[in-house]
């Protein structure tokens, strides 16, 4: 299988790519949303059934928490209405901790340090950084006919096109 991914600036472009990719049937795709957090996505968070990886939770989830220990990757959230809580307790038994101020740690996860640990490809990674950052919408489709999911990528409204 191959990646497309499709950078979008409107939720309801990531919608209508979920119903085309839906409707197609006719090729093997895995689809999945990455965002920067829910707040930002409210029509994708409660209208998709399709995962939703939030970069902003999972870097806290996976900040160094106050006993000096780093919450594993699999302890953050991968869909929406998970659990995760801010200032929730974390595996140690202390509180995870939100960095304050300007500073990074060197053992801090960045956007780039999510994006790879989600499984996004080395290649997509910078684009997909700066995607984030400005705020836009990543739908990224695994599957098995990369040329057909850019053009259903790109006819319901994505700006770009990752292959």
């Amino acid at each position: 299988m191959t990646t497309a991914i499709g950078v979008f600036d409107k939720e309801e472009g990531v919608l209508e790519a979920i119903k085309r990719f839906q409707a197609a049937r006719t090729n093997r795709h895995n689809l999945r949303i990455v965002l920067k957090n829910k707040e930002s996505a409210p029509l994708l968070v409660s209208d998709s059934s399709i995962p939703i990886e939030e970069v902003y939770e999972i870097r806290e989830a996976q900040e160094v928490n106050q006993s000096g220990t780093i919450t594993p990757l699999s302890a953050a959230p991968f869909a929406a209405g998970s659990g995760y809580t801010a200032g929730s307790t974390g595996l140690n038994g202390g509180p995870t901790g939100i960095a304050a101020g300007a500073v990074k740690l060197d053992n801090e996860p960045d956007t780039k340090d999510v994006l790879h640990d989600i499984g996004i490809e080395d290649k997509f990674i910078e684009p997909c950084k700066e995607a984030i950052d400005q705020g836009y919408y990543l739908l990224v489709a695994d599957t098995d006919n990369e040329a057909a999911a850019g053009a259903l990528l790109l006819q319901s409204g994505a700006y770009k096109v990752l292959y």
